[in-house]
């Protein structure tokens, strides 16, 4: 057990997983994307530019959760190996 510990130590070191937002959502999916990823009110506009595309990168195991909670809200997205991470 140990060494799965070590190895999501190591992802998140690296950076491993990348969490990617498929499609700009409307006006209601963009609030509960924001919500999902705690991201302040005043960084909307950054949010923004960042969706479609990457919204954030981590352990496989600490993205899996996000990913559900992004789904269920009706928000297309997929968990991808980082390739700058190889």
């Amino acid at each position: 057990m140990a060494g799965d510990a070590e190895e999501v130590q190591r992802q998140r070191a690296r950076q491993a997983w990348e969490l990617v937002v498929l499609e700009t959502p409307d006006d209601r999916g963009f609030e509960a994307l924001r919500r999902l990823l705690r991201v302040k009110r005043f960084e909307r506009e950054r949010l923004a530019a960042q969706v479609p595309g990457v919204v954030r990168r981590g352990a496989r195991v600490d993205l899996v959760e996000l990913e559900a909670s992004l789904r269920a809200a009706g928000i297309r997205c997929e968990l991808r190996p980082n390739p700058a991470a190889a």
